[in-house]
């Protein structure tokens, strides 16, 4: 039996049929993290927000790609929360200058100003604060204005950090934390710095402040409230909300927070949701409407650094915020097999098509993808059975580069039985090679791609695979998920350099296989 696009082992997002044609049902788990747009590439935004413009959502966030770090902001937009098409960069990261590290722009926000039909975008420019933008549409191109935001002066002395700028009431708010390097209450280990929440309105082009500021603090003024930020702000049933988290930049897990008050005045009252925000920092509440009910479920977004160190490699998880009669949130569930059902306002907008929506043989789009970083010890043949007749044109693979001296080596072959992966001096056909330097990949999980160039006619349940070669002292990395209940995909590993007999009565072959496991490609047909 072939594979195809059509099989899903774990679902992230699913789709129900309600009385009203733009009625949906959102699912969130808490095991798919990993993103992937249309193309099948990573989505690549971390530091992210989820905005409802024009019928789409929009997700933006920092770029880790080309640089390894925070270079520009991407921005991709979704019909239904599960396939995400790539708009492109907002702007062009190589020609801002305005923001520190090379155009790094972090934390970005947009809000829609309807008088001046313009969508204003807010950035953190490192030390030196706060940058606008606006642009026509919501993908951009934005351009910067000279305009330069100011807080209250009575922050002057400190440094503007994380924030959140968004329309509550017709009315725009900013949340922001102030760095003070300077506390003498400092630690020589930690906290290095103290930083706390405030919150300001807007002016009327939502380009600036008030410069008139009220703290975001709870009753105990602790080392809770004075380490809090990646702020957002919203409202529930005649409350002011705002989620938070403890300092914790580009890591894997802080206390999440959540501020209530009637008035952005306060006094505020604080919970702690979670104690690591299951392993993740939040970065926004994603507000849901159901267009039948008109009732609001606010959506807990977090992100997170699964499987690795590289920030990069970000994922997302969401799950709402479930309110009981005194405007308390319940804590947040981060058991590994929690699920949760959200009904949501689908888009109607047109999105267009990625090549990995035409892919015929693939692995699910929705599986659990986990980084393996091994060619340094291994090569691998992933190896897949042919679901149609046909020409087939192209295989692809996710890949994340580090800081290879060595090429990737990718083969795409056909072979008889499984039992001659096993065998000596066994000989594939060849369909297509590749060879990519390090240069000619990111550092996030895109695709690269071997096209094939002979014997490209294939029948209905050929073995078909993909071999992948890349020893070096720092390898390069892949996905891999778990094949249970899949059949067709096999993995094969061979360790570096052993290329002879193995075992006591030496009869044991040096390539055996992965068992259960799958790497993340597809393959297309002309």
């Amino acid at each position: 039996m072939g594979v195809t696009r059509g099989i899903v082992v774990v679902l992230w997002l699913a789709l129900g049929t309600l009385s009203t044609p733009l009625s949906s049902t959102a699912i969130f788990t808490n095991t798919r993290r990993l993103l992937f747009d249309t193309d099948g590439n990573q989505v690549d935004a971390y530091g992210s927000k989820v905005s409802f413009f024009e019928n789409e959502y929009y997700l933006y966030g920092n770029s880790f790609s080309t640089k390894g770090e925070a270079f520009g902001i991407k921005s991709y937009s979704s019909v239904d929360l599960e396939s995400w098409t790539y708009n492109g960069f907002i702007f062009n990261p190589e020609e801002v200058t305005v923001c520190q590290g090379s155009g790094a722009c972090g934390r970005p926000h947009i809000v829609y100003n309807p008088n001046t039909k313009q969508y204003i975008l807010w950035a953190n420019a490192g030390s030196s604060g706060y940058v606008v933008a606006s642009a026509s549409r919501p993908t951009g191109p934005f351009e910067f204005s000279n305009i330069t935001t100011a807080i209250d002066p009575q922050f002057n002395g400190l440094q503007p950090a994380d924030f959140t700028v968004e329309i509550v009431d017709g009315k725009g708010y900013i949340v922001f934390s102030a760095l003070n390097f300077m506390d003498p209450s400092a630690g020589s280990i930690w906290p290095p710095v103290t930083q706390t929440l405030h919150i300001s309105e807007l002016t009327d082009d939502l380009m600036n402040t008030t410069m008139i500021s009220y703290p975001v603090a709870s009753t105990a003024d602790d080392l809770i409230d004075d380490a809090a930020e990646s702020p957002d702000i919203f409202k529930h049933d005649g409350s002011l909300y705002i989620s938070a988290s403890n300092t914790c930049g580009y890591c894997n897990g802080s206390i999440g927070l959540l501020y209530r008050s009637y008035s952005i005045e306060g006094p505020w009252t604080r919970q702690i949701l979670a104690g690591y925000s299951c392993n993740g920092q939040v970065e926004g509440v994603l507000q849901l409407s159901d267009p039948e009910t008109g009732n609001t479920t606010n959506v807990w977004h977090s992100t997170t650094v699964p499987g690795g160190v590289r920030t990069g490699w970000g994922g997302h998880i969401f799950q709402p915020l479930i309110f009981d009669g005194t405007g308390n949130a319940q804590e947040l569930d981060c058991s590994d097999d929690a699920s949760f059902s959200v009904p949501f306002k689908k888009g109607n907008a047109t999105t267009t098509k990625g090549k990995a929506t035409k892919a015929v043989d693939a692995t699910p789009a929705l599986a659990v993808y986990a980084p393996v970083c091994d060619s340094d010890s291994f090569l691998l043949y992933q190896t897949w059975i042919a679901s149609k007749s046909g020409e087939l044109q192209s295989v692809s693979l996710n890949v994340a580069r580090g800081s290879q001296t060595v090429p990737l080596s990718l083969t795409v072959f056909k072979f008889g039985t499984y039992n001659d992966i096993y065998a000596p001096n066994y000989k594939w056909t060849k369909l297509g090679s590749v060879s990519l330097n390090a240069n000619q990949t990111s550092y996030t999980f895109d695709t690269v791609t071997v096209q094939v160039s002979s014997n490209a006619t294939v029948t209905e349940g050929d073995h078909l695979g993909l071999a992948i070669s890349g020893q070096d002292f720092s390898p390069w990395c892949h996905l891999e998920f778990s094949t249970d209940g899949i059949s067709g995909l096999r993995l094969f590993q061979q360790g570096q350099g052993q290329n002879s007999w193995r075992g006591s009565k030496g009869d044991t072959s040096p390539v055996y296989e992965r068992t259960g496991k799958s790497v993340k490609f597809f393959a297309t047909y002309a």
